[in-house]
């Protein structure tokens, strides 16, 4: 995917958050909820007309191994479900990957059913083009860069967090910090950690992949790509 076309996408997930945001204003008087929770992509499909629903079993789905279908848009009938039994941020990656078909590509006009395989954070191997779209709409709109770096600074202070002796430890302990030294800057250790880390130095705190809702493996490709880990 080229360079103008992820900042079109971003945009989109913007100005939509923007207009959630804005409306919500007159609705909480009292005060927002956490982003997450506003941003919510169930909400955000059902303000685009259609339906959601999670269901038990999934009409007209595929089924290969362990990988059956985990999210439909029923276009005639304006529906977008998502099968129960799949882990919380699963649930919640691939409602967010679904929104994205409905704003980015109109949930593949002249389709009547659009079905996609469990989906967790960007996928291995090579995938059609508007599933890479769609897995990037869904990770921008559940992990917004600005949100992603103010709660990152919240809780690690200086961006980026570098790996070295006291960082190793103040990660994952004594015991695991020899291991995570050892990493090779092209894997995901280190961002994992940090994507998971509930405790740093003294504070104790919601984990990022705890908090925006997502697996650990995507808020580590989220934080890598922020460029908010470095070593």
């Amino acid at each position: 995917m080229d360079t103008k076309r992820r900042d079109e996408i971003e945009y989109t997930v913007r100005k939509l958050q923007f207009e959630i945001w804005t409306g919500a204003k007159l609705k909480y008087a009292a005060g927002l909820p956490p982003l997450p929770q506003l941003f919510a992509p169930d909400v955000a499909i059902e303000n685009t007309g259609f339906s959601f629903e999670i269901r038990d079993s999934m009409p007209n789905a595929f089924r290969r191994r362990d990988n059956e279908t985990a999210g439909m848009i029923d276009n005639v009938r304006q529906i977008v479900s998502i099968r129960s039994g799949l882990k919380y941020e699963v649930q919640r990656f691939t409602a967010a990957h679904e929104l994205g078909h409905l704003v980015l590509h109109q949930a593949h006009l002249g389709t009547k059913l659009h079905r996609d395989r469990s989906l967790s954070g960007f996928q291995m191997g090579v995938r059609p083009p508007l599933e890479q779209e769609a897995d990037l709409f869904a990770a921008l709109w559940l992990a917004p860069s600005k949100t992603v770096a103010t709660e990152f600074e919240a809780r690690f202070g200086a961006i980026p967090i570098i790996l070295n002796e006291d960082t190793a430890y103040w990660l994952v302990g004594q015991n695991g910090a020899h291991d995570l030294l050892a990493s090779f800057a092209d894997s995901l250790a280190f961002p994992m950690a940090v994507a998971q880390a509930e405790k740093f130095g003294r504070k104790r705190f919601t984990s990022l992949a705890k908090f925006f809702g997502m697996s650990p493996t995507a808020m580590a490709i989220r934080l890598q790509e922020l460029n908010l880990v470095a070593y």
